[in-house]
């Protein structure tokens, strides 16, 4: 497995902490009734959020990869044991989370659900909107690597297909024209708006976990390609997200060309690199921590520093720091104290 990942996992979630940040962030002041920010400062914080485009994309990758690193012999498989094992880390602290999450949004909100409704919450993945999809490719994943290693074009070109093919029935005429009204009964339930977004990612992080130094050679070889592209299409994604309000497929391609460009990094080229690949130790737990941590420091700011609201200079850097710094030391302190023991059912 390539060396750069562990930092670039940590990167992918230093994102969603920022995305998440400026979500939750300005959600507040709009609901507090405070006034907006100059049109600069919106528009400088939509590009910030529209970062966190490359992070699941990233994340999902690198698990891929992970998974095909663990599979053994010729052909590849992917043991029992691994399978129930990253499956209950993935579970367990996923459960709890929500749970969590639910009995905080409780007090925080008065929203109740019924007993159906938490169910499908749980299915679906609220608020943790991509773990579905990454439970459901760990039990495909014995499979998928046989695949992937026997005929890797025709697999990555059906998910691919099919995954544009969802893209265009959550945002009808994205691709320029809509699918007829019985198309929708060929999408997967609960997974169709996860898979439209993220589904190539996984099995691509697997097909590199498979042939780590030939993909390695090839992203090298065209890195400044996928690069501009990667960069172009942002920039014309976020242009037409904050000046029309538009879902652009350029929004969806440009995290394509920047995976792509994950091979070629080495990992002493990465700023920063221990930190992130300390963020991406603790990812997991962080990703289900870190929205908690936010609302609770906005109540915070709420009642004890309200003038915070009115400074976006320091409102939204407090908010990232904090949404990622706080979750981080919480983990780092479970792992070394006597609480360890239910580290891993807390954090995978």
């Amino acid at each position: 497995m390539g060396r750069q990942l562990g930092a670039m996992s940590g990167l992918a979630m230093a994102l969603i902490v920022l995305n998440h940040s400026i979500h939750f962030g300005s959600g507040a002041l709009e609901n507090l009734g405070y006034p907006e920010f100059p049109l600069w400062v919106e528009n400088f914080l939509s590009a910030l959020q529209a970062l966190g485009a490359f992070a699941v994309p990233t994340f999902l990758f690198v698990s891929g990869s992970f998974v095909a690193y663990a599979a053994r012999g010729n052909p590849p498989r992917i043991s029992s044991k691994f399978l129930i094992s990253s499956l209950k880390n993935i579970l367990v602290p996923y459960l709890f989370w929500s749970i969590v999450y639910y009995v905080f949004y409780y007090f925080r909100t008065g929203l109740q659900y019924t007993a159906l409704g938490y169910l499908k919450n749980l299915l679906v993945g609220f608020p943790f909107h991509f773990i579905p999809l990454l439970i459901f490719f760990y039990l495909l994943s014995p499979f998928l690597i046989l695949w992937i290693k026997k005929v890797p074009a025709a697999v990555l070109g059906v998910i691919a297909v099919y995954q544009v093919f969802l893209l265009n029935l959550v945002y009808p005429g994205i691709l320029g024209f809509n699918f007829p009204e019985w198309s929708h009964l060929a999408a997967l339930p609960v997974l169709k708006q996860t898979m439209a977004f993220w589904g190539i990612y996984f099995p691509l992080g697997m097909f590199y976990g498979l042939n780590t130094k030939r993909l390695a050679a090839w992203s090298r070889r065209f890195v400044w390609v996928f690069a501009i592209l990667s960069i172009g299409l942002f920039t014309i994604g976020a242009y037409y997200l904050i000046k029309y309000g538009e879902v652009l497929l350029a929004q969806f391609l440009s995290p394509v060309a920047f995976i792509l460009i994950i091979p070629a990094i080495r990992r002493e080229k990465i700023p920063f690199v221990r930190f992130f690949e300390n963020i991406g130790k603790r990812s997991y737990g962080i990703y289900l921590m870190h929205i908690i941590i936010i609302e609770v420091v906005l109540i915070v700011i709420q009642y004890a520093a309200p003038a915070f609201f009115t400074l976006p200079i320091l409102y939204f850097p407090l908010l990232y720091l904090l949404g990622l710094i706080i979750p981080l030391y919480l983990i780092q302190f479970i792992a070394r104290a006597p609480t360890k023991l239910v580290y891993r059912y807390l954090f995978g």
